[in-house]
C-alpha cells in the first residue's frame, strides 16, 4: 500500500515525465512551422521593391497649381504652360484644361518657371498684377518666377492676368518652329542688387533701350533686385559690335565755378556717338533734366569739356549732370555747386 506522501511524489514525477515527452515530441513540429518565403511571397517583395524605386523617382517631381480665369462669363478650354528659365534650354511642360475648369495642376522637374496659359492668341499668367490684388492701382504686369524644389507642391499660382501688354509673356512654345533659335527672349536675367539696365545690357552685348522695351519699362531707373527681365534677340539700331563700348562709361568732375560752369572728363564712352547733355536736381540722375548741350564722343570715346550751369539750377547745393546717346548709352554724376581751386 502506498502512503499518501508516496502517491503525491509519484503523481508529480509522472507529470514531469509527460511534460518532457510532450516537449520533445512537439519540438520538430515547431521547427517545421517556421515560415519560409514561398515564390509568391518573394514576388510580392520584389514588386514592393520596384514600387519603392518608382516612388523615389517620382518624388523628384514638383507640382505647380492654382486658379484659372478668363475675361468672360465662362472659362474656355486653354493650354497651361510652365516654361523653365534657369537651365538655358527651351524646356516646357503643358496641360490642356477643359471648359469651365477653375483650377489646374501641372507636374514639373525641379527648377525656376514662368507659368502662363494660352487661349487662341490671348495669353494670361501669374504676374505682380495678380499678387497685388488686381486693383486699379496695380499696373505692374511683370511675370513672377516660380521656384520648384524636389517634391514641392507650389500652390496659389493663379493665372488671372489677361490684361498684360503684348509681349509680356513668351511666345506660345508649342507653336514655335525653332524655339531654341528664334524665341522672343534669348534669355532671362534675374536683377542683382545694385545692377542697372546699362550694366545688364553689357552682359548681353545690348544697350539698355531694347531691354527696357522688351519688358515694358518706362523708367529705366526703376528696376529692383530679384526682378526677372526678358533679354531680347534684337541688337541696338545704328550700332555694331565694333562700335559698342565694352566698359562702363564714367564722368569725372574736374572743376566747378559756382552758378556758372562745370568741367568734366569722360572715360570709356562708345566712340563717334552724339550725346545729349542734361543737368537736374540731385537724386534725379539727370533724367528729364534741362538740356544744356550736345557732345560727340569722338574717335577715342574719351574727352574733356566744360558746360554752363543753367539758370534754373543756380543756387542749388548739388547738381546732377547726365550724358545720354540716342542708341541708349548713358552716364551721370553729381557735383557740389561750389567753386573749386
Amino acid at each position: 500500500m502506498f502512503s499518501k506522501l508516496s502517491l503525491s511524489v509519484f503523481s508529480i514525477t509522472l507529470s514531469l515525465i509527460l511534460a518532457l515527452a510532450a516537449f520533445f515530441l512537439l519540438q520538430p513540429a515547431l521547427v517545421k512551422a517556421e515560415p519560409i518565403a514561398s515564390p509568391e511571397l518573394r514576388s510580392t517583395r520584389d514588386q514592393a521593391a520596384n514600387h519603392s524605386t518608382l516612388f523615389n523617382q517620382t518624388s523628384r517631381i514638383g507640382t505647380i497649381s492654382g486658379q484659372l480665369s478668363f475675361p468672360s462669363e465662362r472659362i474656355p478650354s486653354m493650354t497651361v504652360f510652365a516654361l523653365r528659365i534657369d537651365n538655358g534650354l527651351s524646356t516646357y511642360y503643358s496641360i490642356q484644361t477643359g471648359k469651365n475648369q477653375f483650377s489646374y495642376s501641372i507636374d514639373v522637374d525641379p527648377g525656376v518657371y514662368l507659368v502662363f496659359a494660352y487661349h487662341g492668341d490671348l495669353v494670361g499668367g501669374y504676374t505682380r498684377y495678380v499678387t497685388c490684388g488686381l486693383g486699379t492701382d496695380c499696373s505692374d504686369h511683370i511675370p513672377h518666377q516660380v521656384a520648384v524644389e524636389s517634391g514641392d507642391t507650389i500652390r496659389n499660382i493663379d493665372l488671372l492676368d489677361w490684361y498684360a501688354p503684348r509681349g509680356t509673356f513668351p511666345a506660345r512654345p508649342d507653336q514655335s518652329p525653332k524655339p531654341v533659335e528664334t524665341p522672343v527672349c534669348i534669355s532671362y536675367h534675374r536683377v542683382a542688387w545694385g545692377e542697372t539696365l546699362y550694366k545688364i545690357g553689357l552682359q548681353y552685348n545690348l544697350t539698355w533701350k531694347p531691354i527696357a522695351s522688351a519688358n515694358k519699362i518706362t523708367n529705366p531707373n526703376l528696376i529692383y533686385a530679384g526682378q526677372v527681365l526678358c533679354i531680347p534677340r534684337t541688337t541696338p539700331q545704328g550700332t555694331s559690335s565694333e562700335t559698342r563700348s565694352t566698359s562702363i562709361p564714367t564722368i569725372d568732375i574736374t572743376g566747378v565755378i559756382r552758378n556758372k560752369q562745370v568741367s568734366i572728363t569722360t572715360n570709356n564712352f562708345p566712340p563717334n556717338q552724339t550725346f545729349k547733355v542734361t543737368m537736374g536736381k540731385m537724386f534725379t540722375q539727370g533724367v528729364a533734366g534741362i538740356v544744356v548741350d550736345e557732345t560727340n564722343s569722338g574717335s577715342g570715346g574719351s574727352f574733356k569739356t566744360t558746360y554752363a550751369i543753367p539758370k534754373q539750377l543756380r543756387g542749388l547745393d548739388r547738381i546732377v549732370i547726365r550724358l545720354e546717346s540716342s542708341s541708349g548709352y548713358y552716364s551721370y554724376n553729381w557735383f557740389y555747386n561750389n567753386t573749386t581751386q
